[in-house]
């Protein structure tokens, strides 16, 4: 096997992985936008990217973000 090749298993834990920390990164993107909006910490470049991204796709990033904003701003009384 050259060092190109990957072995079965390589190729499903790579999938698994995509799958699980992509959607782990990607749903924490709005959260950490209403929680910069609030002054409470800052986007790096990569995230507002991906923020943009989602909110381009049918608006998902920014309905997320809308929600926690709300709890937020209930949550703080």
């Amino acid at each position: 096997m050259s060092i190109k090749e990957r072995s079965g298993a390589e190729k499903f834990w790579y999938a698994v992985l995509c799958v699980c920390l992509g959607s782990g990164y990607f749903s924490k993107v709005p959260l950490k936008k209403a929680m910069s909006e609030y002054g409470m910490c800052e986007m790096t470049g990569g995230e507002k990217f991906w923020y943009v991204v989602q909110c381009i796709c049918f608006g998902a990033g920014y309905f997320r973000k809308v929600v926690y904003k709300k709890g937020m701003s209930e949550s703080n009384g």
